[in-house]
């Protein structure tokens, strides 16, 4: 094995590591003692953290998921670092995405991976983090901040639409394409497997419908208060 290949094996699974620290895991317990996986829709995320812990470390954990987990080992892998490849930038970027979403610390439950991706996005090609930004951050305002699931779940699935566009001109190369349509694929798989459902007694959803939902609205039943502010007894 050669010293490139030695190394580029050890960052991406690095960057794993790095994305699934559960950031938002640990500082929920130190200040208020909760497992937030058993709240609200059980992710450790952001959205999940701010409703349950309180919004005052939640610039630091974003800051933390999109230059730590997203930029850094991506930004290792380019040509102002290690000089890896393109290919081994948009591994270490998936890895660390994929990190954040299914952690091995958490029995590999995790978040959603939305912030972790403007970091990868950042050193891959930057212009594809206001275009992704943009809708998210329109949608979420013009819903006065409802329902932000949606907007993110549409700003993914524009994600490669985005950088297809921008192939034309000669900007994007096909792996930063293939990693965009590989972030969509992550949050459908994540959104379909809730890391908390309503099995054993909250509201019963008819299966076309629980799928409906989770892809849509990221959650499983139809009124947002009552899925976001659950407790461990709901």
């Amino acid at each position: 094995m050669s010293s490139d290949t030695l190394a580029a094996v050890l960052l991406i699974a690095g960057a794993y590591l790095l994305g699934a620290l559960p950031s938002s895991y640990v500082l929920a317990r130190l200040l208020k003692g909760i497992d937030i996986r058993k709240y609200g829709s059980g992710n450790v995320g952001i959205s999940n953290f701010v409703v349950h812990a309180g919004w005052r470390w939640a610039v630091p954990l974003v800051l933390f998921d999109i230059f730590v987990k997203g930029l850094l080992p991506v930004l290792l892998a380019s040509p102002k670092i290690l000089d890896l490849g393109l290919t081994v930038e948009v591994a270490a970027g998936f890895a660390a995405i994929f990190g954040h979403n299914w952690s091995v610390w958490l029995r590999f439950g995790g978040g959603r991976g939305m912030a972790t991706v403007l970091g990868v996005l950042a050193t891959l090609y930057y212009p594809l983090v206001f275009a992704y930004g943009a809708v998210a951050g329109f949608g979420w305002l013009a819903t006065r901040r409802r329902d932000s699931a949606v907007w993110w779940g549409i700003a993914a699935l524009l994600l490669p639409v985005f950088a297809a566009l921008l192939m034309i001109p000669g900007y994007v190369k096909f792996e930063v394409v293939a990693f965009c349509l590989a972030f969509v694929l992550m949050t459908a798989i994540k959104r379909l497997s809730s890391n908390r459902s309503t099995e054993g007694g909250g509201e019963k959803v008819p299966l076309g419908r629980l799928v409906w939902n989770r892809i849509v609205f990221d959650r499983d039943i139809s009124l947002r208060e009552d899925w976001v502010y659950r407790g461990p007894q709901s």
